[in-house]
């Protein structure tokens, strides 16, 4: 039985990990984290916004190659210009070596000369070549110094606008309602929604309200025609008891109509008392106070209303006038 057991386990075999466990590890949190980038598809209004702390960054780097740059510029020179040197002392001696044997070697001296003029002409090339050099330096040189400046005006606006990144975050570390700027954010556009949408409907009610009065004025007019006409054709018959029953008609549908615009007016009044309740209830809640007026009392529930539609308005602007100067700023 034993030996059937040892069998067994002779063909259960572990699989050997070549690999190194601290590599695979890496390689799978950096394939994690490029499927999460691949998945995840953020909205328009939560991209990352450019940040001045980026541009001065990207600024740094810049800088730090353009230095690199440079001083692998002037290593090359100074090996050009020890070069040029050997070769001068090179062509020096050759030319008192052609002297020496002008007599002898006419022939020779006339090779020298031909070496010479591709020496000078070498020497023109070279120093041309260092001219160049010489002036790539000098852009660079400049392109360094404008480098700067930029870095020096990012630091600047980044000085300049730090103050409203603390009041925003102050906002949320004391009001605790907000866990972060960006819910601020899609509070205050909720804030404009929700206005825009009471002021098309009010504007829609009071356009309404003009249309059912013209109509009822025109309406009254042709009926008070219609009923003048009526009138006047039975006047010789049943004067009196025409006259009596014309205006009994005519009043009782005024009433009528009078009846059926107050019913309407008084749903309409309803439903803005229960809309500006309903607001003003949302303000309390989102501003954590207690409710301390009446349901009733619509005249204050509206001035709580406007001063804090009044609030957001100020924040609107300082909003917007911090992106004017952001937009204005990659102008400079």
């Amino acid at each position: 039985m034993a030996s059937v057991e040892n069998e067994s386990k002779d063909f259960v075999q572990r699989a050997v990990i070549i690999t190194d466990p601290q590599k695979a590890v890496t390689e799978y949190f950096i394939s994690k984290q490029e499927e999460r980038q691949c998945i995840k598809k953020y909205p328009e209004w939560d991209r990352a916004r450019t940040c001045p702390a980026t541009e001065v960054i990207r600024a740094r780097q810049e800088l730090t190659r353009v230095e690199e740059t440079l001083k692998e510029k002037r290593a090359e020179q100074e090996m050009k210009r020890k070069h040029m040197d050997t070769q001068w002392e090179e062509a020096r001696e050759q030319n008192l070596l052609l002297r020496q044997s002008f007599v002898k070697f006419d022939k020779l001296v006339k090779e020298n000369v031909e070496k010479r003029e591709r020496a000078e002409q070498k020497i023109k090339e070279e120093r041309e070549h260092q001219e160049k050099c010489t002036r790539e330096i000098e852009e660079l040189e400049q392109k360094l110094c404008y480098m700067r400046d930029i870095r020096d005006k990012m630091q600047r606006y980044v000085a300049e606008y730090k103050k409203f990144q603390n009041y925003l975050d102050r906002v949320v570390n004391e009001t605790g309602e907000f866990q972060s700027i960006n819910e601020i954010f899609n509070r205050y556009e909720t804030l404009v929604e929700v206005r825009q949408a009471l002021s098309d409907h009010q504007d829609k009610n009071l356009q309404l309200l003009e249309e059912k009065g013209s109509e009822i004025h025109h309406l009254s007019e042709a009926k008070s025609q219609m009923l003048m006409r009526l009138s006047n054709k039975l006047a010789q018959l049943q004067a009196r008891y025409d006259r009596a029953k014309v205006q009994a008609l005519k009043w009782e549908t005024i009433v009528s109509r009078i009846k059926e615009t107050a019913a309407a007016k008084n749903l309409e009044l309803t439903q803005v008392k229960a809309c500006c309740w309903n607001i003003y209830q949302q303000i309390c809640k989102r501003k954590e106070i207690p409710v301390k007026v009446s349901s009733e009392d619509v005249e204050q529930q509206l001035v709580h209303i406007k001063r804090t539609i009044l609030e957001l308005r100020r924040i609107i602007k300082a909003v917007k006038k911090k992106a004017r100067e952001e937009r204005g700023a990659p102008q400079e």
